[in-house]
């Protein structure tokens, strides 16, 4: 089988598999020695150096929403009210400036913004509603509420 036809035909008798296996020595060398040039991940772009990350920051930037955090201190047994980072007391001031914000969307020409209330898993839900009742009496409409916070691995 290692050589083909007849010893009548071929005089020289020919053994190809040491040859054969000297090949596929070859291909695996070249096979493991080949470096592939890698095309993934890489991005030749030439981006203008004074805008962006580098350049000046906005200087007021507009959000798109009214966001009301709520967090529940365990050591006071109060729940914690933030406006958009600004810390609230009182639920005048809450109202206040949940309406102040809405209208300056408004004048923006923004009338459909939402109240968003961001509230941590441990607040009870009386404190939610009671901000969502406080939105209704203010006649803001437009009230949601944040998707929770994925749980911490």
């Amino acid at each position: 089988m290692a050589h083909g036809g007849s010893s009548e035909d071929n005089p020289v008798a020919l053994n190809v598999a040491p040859m054969v296996d000297i090949i596929f020595c070859l291909c695996i060398f070249f096979m493991c020695s080949f470096h592939f040039k890698q095309l993934e991940g890489k991005m030749e772009s030439w981006l203008p150096k004074d805008k962006g990350v580098f350049g000046d920051p906005v200087p007021n930037p507009i959000l798109e929403e009214v966001r009301v955090f709520m967090k529940y201190d365990a050591g006071t047994g109060n729940v914690l009210r933030k406006v958009n980072a600004k810390p609230v007391e009182s639920d005048t001031d809450l109202a206040a400036m949940l309406v102040e914000g809405i209208s300056k969307y408004k004048s923006l020409g923004r009338p459909d913004t939402p109240v968003i209330i961001d509230a941590e898993p441990e607040v009870p839900w009386k404190d939610v509603i009671h901000v969502m009742d406080l939105c209704k009496v203010n006649k803001l409409e437009k009230v949601e509420l944040a998707a929770p916070m994925p749980p911490k691995k």
